[in-house]
């Protein structure tokens, strides 16, 4: 009989500058190329660490994707315009209720997208009312492959 393995990969840390991200403004990470894994699962994972949070207290998590590692779908990936946010990718809220402690929270792409794309990069809006904290914020993912034995 075959055995059907989900291994998750380890933790690998996104390019990405989250401290002392503004209020109100988006930032990119660098792209991940994903092709050649061809995972059927990508988990994403922030930790923020807010300042005394006001308005919203959230950060939008977002990806934009790419079928060729070069031309990248639109949407906002820095400073604080909104107007083509639609055009990006949603992944899910991080709340951050607690004033000055870390928050965490780990997103499933094929959950919430239906896909993996071959390409992305992740965009975080900074939707918290505060700016980040000076260190501590990160962003991570794992890619789950199927493995048969």
């Amino acid at each position: 009989m075959t055995t059907q393995t989900l291994p998750v990969s380890a933790k690998t840390a996104y390019t990405i500058t989250l401290n002392s991200l503004a209020s109100a403004t988006y930032v990119a990470g660098s792209s991940v190329d994903l092709s050649v894994i061809d995972p059927i699962d990508l988990i994403v994972e922030i930790e923020i660490t807010p300042g005394t949070v006001a308005g919203n207290k959230q950060a939008k998590v977002f990806l934009q994707e790419s079928l060729d590692g070069t031309d990248y779908s639109t949407g906002p990936t820095s400073g604080t315009t909104a107007t083509d946010e639609p055009n990006l990718l949603f992944i899910g809220i991080l709340p951050l209720n607690t004033n000055a402690t870390l928050q965490r929270k780990a997103f499933s792409v094929m959950a919430a997208l239906g896909f993996i794309p071959p390409y992305h990069k992740p965009v975080v809006l900074n939707d918290s009312g505060v700016a980040f904290a000076g260190s501590g914020c990160a962003m991570n993912y794992s890619t789950v492959v199927g493995n048969s034995a």
